[in-house]
């Protein structure tokens, strides 16, 4: 039983155990069809291969019991012969294909997690922060896409989906991350000016946003950024086309909540009635916090009568799946499954 390799031209990879035989059919068709694959990773790091949208793992698995074969000369000849019904050779008259190489084994690819570890390492070194603000941008610290290419062990598709759950953002041709402070700073002259000029924060139009956050000293990219972090479009978006000026913008209530959640717990452990109240009176008027928005943020624990939170958020945990449930029973012993699925939902178990 035969194989074709299409990276290789004219031969087949004959195994003569196909059910032991394990060939990425995917694979084979993104050479076909001459789609690029990439193969990733520093000298202290095990190589991975990646397509435009997917990560695998490289293993070789050695075998004895494999060949390369070169197609006889007239091979053609005989099966244009046979199809236009005329008298098939005999066994012994069939052309024989020679032997071109021994094969000691054969590669086998396993999709694997993309590893984004070492993406968000890269983006703080350099977060951008006030003292960004107008001044001459410095190279030290900063990557380009291309650098990110280069360094992170991931499909394009996957680099870009990381560096969105990341909130990083593309500045004069450098990817980087905004200080969690800062971006907070940003929020509240945001929604300071909104209640100012009672500016519903559910149709903020991005006509009078961004010219009033530049007046503030805030650039037109950093402006923009904050409506995309916290806040969707509902009027007009990149995607289809719309200039930004004539996009329509509504505040996301629960990142928005969750920003100041996540402000009051940076002071560490809180009673829960005194959180719920200090939470509720930091939120602009109209929002309305809920525990349901901590998932994957926070855990409640009960000591003695009373209920405490205190900050446990999925962004701090290993991606790996054994080192993230090894991070997880060390902060409890024993989890519901309620308060344990927000910590397991994105974790990518290989097949």
């Amino acid at each position: 039983m035969s194989y074709p390799l299409h990276s290789f031209p004219g031969c087949s990879l004959i195994h003569f155990f196909p059910e032991k035989f394990k060939l990425n059919i995917m694979m084979m068709i993104w050479w076909h069809n001459n789609n690029r694959v990439t193969i990733r990773g520093s000298p202290d790091e095990e190589a991975v291969l990646c397509t435009s949208s997917k990560t695998y793992a490289i293993k070789f698995v050695a075998t004895s019991n494999s060949v390369f074969l070169i197609p006889p000369q007239n091979l053609v000849l005989q099966k244009e012969a046979e199809e236009d019904h005329r008298q098939p050779q005999t066994e012994c008259d069939r052309p024989s294909a020679g032997a071109l190489k021994l094969a000691p084994g054969h590669m086998e690819l396993n999709q694997i997690a993309p590893k984004l570890e070492k993406l968000k390492s890269l983006l703080s070194e350099r977060p951008y922060n006030e003292d960004d603000m107008g001044a001459e941008m410095e190279m030290r610290g900063l990557y380009r896409w291309e650098d990110l290419l280069e360094k992170i062990q991931a499909s394009e598709e996957e680099l870009r989906a990381g560096l969105k759950r990341l909130a990083a953002v593309e500045i004069e041709g450098y990817w980087r991350i905004v200080d969690s402070k800062f971006m907070g700073c940003l929020l509240d002259v945001l929604i300071l000016n909104c209640v100012q000029h009672d500016w519903p924060l559910n149709a903020l139009k991005a006509a009078d946003i961004l010219p009033m956050l530049e007046q503030d000293g805030y650039s037109r990219k950093i402006a923009m950024h904050c409506l995309e972090v916290y806040g969707n479009t509902i009027v007009g978006s990149a995607e289809e086309g719309q200039h930004e000026m004539s996009q329509v913008w509504c505040l996301n209530e629960r990142l928005v909540c969750l920003h100041y959640a996540k402000q009051l717990m940076s002071a560490g452990r809180w009673k829960l009635d005194d959180f719920m109240e200090a939470w509720m009176q930091n939120l602009p008027s109209g929002m309305q916090a809920s525990m349901e928005m901590l998932k994957g943020e926070a855990l409640l624990e009960k000591f003695g009568l009373d209920m405490w939170v205190h900050p446990f958020s999925v962004s701090s945990l290993p991606a790996t799946p054994a080192e993230r449930f090894a991070a997880l029973f060390r902060e409890r012993p024993k989890w519901q499954w309620q308060d344990l699925e927000p910590y397991i939902r994105y974790v990518y178990m290989n097949e």
